[in-house]
């Protein structure tokens, strides 16, 4: 039997980014520090950092509640109006988007804003597409396959499906997001794509 050692294993760069800036500031302050949500899919490492005093926010409502702590936006990132919120709040905020999200958030914000049909590939309830969604100035939709890519084009008029924006979730199926280009350009002659997927 051979056995194939992969050349990497662990965490993603956004990922151990994301765990080393809570880590960094567990050193750096004596004031509490909370996640805004799990800072990653991953009980353990959730597990440990409560271990050090570091709790999750799960809503906008818990960080209304919070004062004179740090605030750590997980990995996957936030909607812009937590981000506002947490402004807000006064709280010091140590930002752990990942950086390939934080990309995606300004393609979706600045394609919006000019008027354009924002279509995600991806789980509309992951954090990381529900974040991207939260950058989006005017109408988003959330497609998982090529079938409802194809579905969405039907109840648009042809001015929408002329002024339509395309991503994906960075961990989106690449197979699948082929099959979802390939159906774009048939059915969205004017579609502009960005290729979001690590």
């Amino acid at each position: 039997m051979n056995v194939t050692v992969a050349k990497t294993a662990g965490f993603c760069f956004g990922v151990k980014r994301a765990v080393e800036k809570v880590y960094e500031q567990i050193q750096k302050t004596d004031k509490p520090i909370y996640t805004y949500g799990p800072i990653i899919h991953n009980e353990e490492v959730v597990k440990d950092l409560k271990k050090k005093g570091v709790e999750v926010i799960g809503s906008e409502e818990e960080l209304d509640r919070v004062r004179d702590c740090v605030v750590v936006i997980r990995s996957h990132g936030v909607p812009a109006q937590v981000l506002r919120r947490v402004e807000e709040a006064g709280v010091a905020c140590a930002d752990a988007t990942c950086p390939f999200v934080a990309k995606i958030h300004r393609i979706v914000a600045r394609e919006s804003a000019d008027g354009r049909l924002v279509l995600i590939a991806g789980d509309k309830n992951h954090p990381e597409v529900e974040g991207i969604r939260g950058h989006c100035a005017g109408v988003s939709f959330v497609f998982k396959n090529a079938g409802e890519l194809e579905q969405l084009a039907i109840s648009m008029s042809t001015e929408e499906k002329n002024r339509v924006s395309i991503v994906a979730q960075t961990t989106f199926s690449l197979n699948e997001w082929r099959n979802c280009i390939k159906s774009a350009k048939k059915v969205y002659t004017n579609a502009k794509i960005f290729d979001t997927i690590c």
